[in-house]
């Protein structure tokens, strides 16, 4: 084929024509969109001739095109992919779950879906995510242990670093929170109506409104940062509201001792001061009074002050004058460490606190947290009085003088184990098969002030334990508080025994060799998340006596329908009063140490005498003709309804169609320098009749019964003479008669006591 002459035009099909004929047919088979031919680019070649360099150049103005498309996809991808593994977490945070997913996954003790989530297993998915945990116990009307929500004001779905640790908040019930003593009523209302429980709003007495204005909450039961007791639901929560009134004004907690002490005494009334431990803050100062503060009082009544005391003040607190050797001594028990001790956490020990006729009382320990009998006159001890009982060895803290103070069950220092089966005087039986002792209960406290810190360099807690609590949240050394002995801490709580002279690693001193042991570290050492701090209490109120106060709280109620206004809502057991309760429902209910049913004021005709008992059975006597109700109070006493089940228990079988025999403790037996009714009545012929002291006793009458039935009860003719004339009791009303050991007067309308309406 020639070549074009330059400027000729080809004609028509010419360049079809020089085409093979294989790509002709091939051309001539696509669609007729397929071959028409595209008008030429400017600026490119549009012959035959010069296709190879079009295509080269076509593919270079091509290639940022794709380019960018290639890079447009990667974004996409990347997107996509970063979007899916931003959703399973794999980086951003973690979410929080939502419980309504749990519920899902957790099934209750019946295989069932649970209705509630558990606060652990919120915290146990949480754990599976990799996220560390820090449980919150707040009160609420949800049950114990149920997940009420997160803290530090995040909320479900919220992501969070991989490094943050969620404060799970656990339900503790109802109950009082911390810091609600010193608010104003009104804001609390919303709080408490959603605990679930009935609350009553109270009047409690202040003087001086200026400085505690009208509407300040000033004690409330349970004690703030308490929960309701289990058997105390019905009850529910009582919040003491400050009203202006005389009387022995709540605004005494706080004033210097000496003052408030000194303007009672000034209005006629008698004054005794107690010591208590108490915050730094109120060290000198009046921490509470018996009656509690903002109770009415009478001309000429008895008023007990407490004062707030610290670490420098211990010892003095575990002396007093001895009338045998004439010199103030130092003894090993004391109560001044009674009173509800609770942990952050929720857990609370209590030690009963007890007075004596001599020295400042003990603390009586029947049965140990890990179970051990300690008997009935079981009791805790600061040092060793067993052969010198005015603590004349040094091995104990007590001694040493740095606040801090040990105490233990006494007789932890002699007793050990043989063959499982505990010993009680290591020091007069053997042991022919295995011996050794036993970790016991082990108590320290340390009030404000104390030489925690040298107790820290004498190495007095474990190492490792001090170790770790360095690095949680330090204790508040401003507040008494206490460290129990957790035997859970320890490898080995037990220790091999050879002899009576073989160390004991869990006490500080071997009674029988007379010799200080090397005793084990204490664990766990001093934290805020260990400590049992002193809850603090201004005094044992009466509540269900006290006027209501006038509190606006809405509409909102409780889950059991009740409305938590100011109206006094009892349990439906102690609701019913005396004249609607059977003789034997009485007796079921002060059984249980409610004492309700009974509670009131009794008095003589002629007010001579009078008996006021509360909720609680604690009596309490007034009048001018007087009548002790213990050797350690005689004005006052803890009563108890006689089931007639011990030797000891009860002196006359009072039929149980005509009333409740009621005495007071067994520990106010006396026999001699002995103490509780089974050193009395184990005694022999040992002490003189003169020199055993009982508890009070009386019987309660309720009303419609007739008292003739008690006539029989070891009465003689001789009593008969005295009453001579008297009419019987009026069996209208309940009444109270005193009895006496033997040769009773038969209860006449002028010995009994009637309950005052």
């Amino acid at each position: 084929m020639g070549v074009p002459l330059p400027g000729s035009v080809p004609l028509p099909g010419a360049a079809a024509a020089s085409q093979p004929a294989a790509a002709t047919q091939h051309a001539s088979a696509l669609p007729a969109a397929a071959t028409e031919v595209l008008p030429p680019v400017p600026g490119t070649p549009s012959s035959p001739t010069a296709s190879g360099a079009g295509s080269t150049a076509a593919k270079k103005n091509r290639l940022p095109l794709i380019l960018a498309i290639v890079v447009a996809a990667l974004v996409v991808v990347g997107g996509i992919v970063a979007f899916l593994t931003y959703r399973s977490e794999m980086w951003g945070g973690k979410s929080l779950p939502d419980p309504a997913s749990l519920a899902s996954e957790v099934k209750d003790a019946d295989g069932k879906k649970a209705s509630v989530v558990k606060a652990k297993d919120v915290t146990a998915a949480l754990k599976a995510k990799g996220l560390a945990t820090r449980t919150e116990k707040v009160f609420s009307g949800a049950d114990s242990g149920t997940f009420v929500g997160y803290g530090d004001g995040v909320q479900q779905g919220d992501r969070v670093g991989a490094g943050t640790t969620v404060v799970v908040r656990e339900s503790a019930g109802p109950g009082v929170p911390k810091g609600t003593v010193g608010k104003k009523a009104t804001s609390v209302v919303s709080t408490f109506a959603n605990m679930g429980v009935p609350v009553h709003y109270k009047q409690i007495t202040v003087t001086d409104t200026k400085k505690t204005p009208e509407g300040t909450i000033m004690a409330t039961y349970p004690n703030q940062g308490q929960a309701v007791a289990k058997d105390e639901m019905d009850d529910g929560i009582y919040v003491g509201v400050a009203t202006k009134g005389d009387g022995l004004g709540a605004d005494i907690v706080g004033k210097d001792v000496d003052d408030v002490e000194s303007d009672l005494e000034s209005q006629g009334y008698d004054v005794t001061v107690e010591k208590r431990f108490s915050t730094k803050k109120n060290i000198g100062k009046v921490t509470g009074s018996d009656p509690a503060p903002g109770s009415s009082l009478d001309s000429g009544d008895d008023v007990t002050l407490y004062e707030g005391i610290g670490a420098d003040d211990v010892q003095e607190a575990f002396s007093y004058d001895s009338p045998e050797t004439g010199t103030h001594m130092m003894l090993g028990s004391s109560s001044i460490a009674a009173g509800t001790w609770c942990r952050n956490d929720g857990d609370c020990i209590t030690l009963d606190g007890e007075s004596a006729d001599l020295g400042p009382g003990s603390l009586p320990y029947e049965k140990g947290r890990d179970g051990t009998d300690y008997g009935e006159y079981g009791m805790l001890t600061a040092c060793a009085n067993i052969s010198d009982p005015y603590c004349g060895n040094d091995a104990f803290l007590l001694k040493q003088n740095v606040g801090a103070f040990e105490e233990m069950p006494y007789e932890s220092l002699t007793n050990y184990w043989c063959d499982g089966t505990k010993q009680r005087d290591g020091s007069s039986s053997s042991c022919s098969g295995k011996a050794e002792y036993h970790m016991q209960d082990y108590f320290l406290i340390v009030p404000a002030g104390s030489k925690l810190d040298k107790l820290e360099s004498d190495g007095y807690f474990d190492k490792s334990a001090l170790e770790t609590a360095k690095k949680e949240k330090q204790v508040d050394t401003d507040r008494p508080f206490l460290l129990y002995r957790d035997p859970k801490l320890y490898d080995k709580t037990t220790a091999a025994r050879s002899g009576s002279s073989t160390p004991n690693p869990f006490v500080p001193f071997n009674m029988n060799a007379n010799t200080k042991n090397d005793m084990v570290g204490f664990k766990p050492a001093p934290s805020d998340a260990n400590a049992y701090y002193l809850v603090d209490s201004t005094g044992d109120y009466d509540w269900s006596s006290l006027a209501d106060a006038k509190i606006d709280t809405g509409s909102d109620g409780t889950k059991s329908g009740k409305k938590t206004d100011g109206s006094d809502m009892k349990s439906k057991k102690s609701a019913k009063s005396s004249k609607d309760m059977s003789l034997s429902e009485i007796r079921s209910t002060l059984g249980d140490g409610d004492f309700t049913p009974i509670a009131g004021k009794y008095c003589m005709k002629d007010n001579s005498l009078c008996l006021t008992i509360d909720k609680k059975g604690k009596a309490k006597e007034s009048g001018t003709q007087g009548f002790s109700l213990s050797p350690d109070d005689p004005k006052s006493t803890t009563l108890h309804a006689v089931t007639y089940d011990t030797d000891t228990d009860g002196w006359w079988n009072v039929p149980e169609d005509v009333g409740i025999e009621l005495m007071g403790p067994d520990s106010d037996y006396r026999c001699g320098s002995e103490k509780g009714g089974q050193a009395c009545y184990g005694s022999g012929s040992s002490y003189a009749e003169y020199q055993i002291q009982r508890p009070a006793d009386m019987v309660y009458v309720p009303a419609g019964v007739s008292s003739d039935k008690l006539e029989g009860l070891a009465k003689s003719s001789y009593n008969d003479s005295q009453v001579a004339g008297q009419a019987k009791p009026d069996s209208s009303k309940p009444f109270i008669k005193l009895l006496a050991y033997r040769m009773n007067i038969p209860p006449t309308d002028e010995n009994v006591l009637y309950l005052v309406e």
